[in-house]
């Protein structure tokens, strides 16, 4: 009798552990942060603090369904272009390392922030397409 329960009771700790560390695995490759400020002239300036949460980040890349951007600033050693609804930021010299945290700025006609987000490894996608 003693020794189903101890199987089971084996199992299920296995299954914690497993969950536990897919959890870790399949977690978001990065977290950003926002913060909107109204600019002088009507429009609005937005802070995107990026933050890895494992592998290293060489791009961003964000899509605004509003198509509002206006204007973006890329942190040293950061490249950044926009057409107004994607946004793609790229760097080869200065990957965000774990744990470590770059800004971004962008100048925006709307406070709306809907943006839809990836980042990206030297060669792939990490993580998957996320919402702002």
């Amino acid at each position: 009798m003693n020794a189903p329960r101890t199987r089971i009771l084996t199992i299920l700790v296995g299954i914690a552990i497993l969950a536990l560390v897919s959890q870790s695995v399949f977690g978001a490759a990065a977290e950003i942060k926002k913060s909107v400020t109204v600019m002088e002239d009507g429009r609005f300036l937005i802070k995107l603090k990026v933050t890895s949460s494992g592998s290293a980040i060489y791009g961003l890349k964000l899509i605004d369904p509003e198509a509002a951007i206006v204007n973006v600033y890329a942190p040293a050693g950061w490249c950044i272009v926009t057409d107004g609804e994607d946004l793609l930021a790229r760097t080869s010299t200065k990957p965000l390392k774990a744990g470590k945290t770059v800004e971004f700025v962008i100048h925006s006609s709307t406070d709306k922030i809907d943006y839809t987000w990836s980042v990206h490894g030297d060669l792939k996608q990490l993580g998957n397409v996320e919402k702002l």
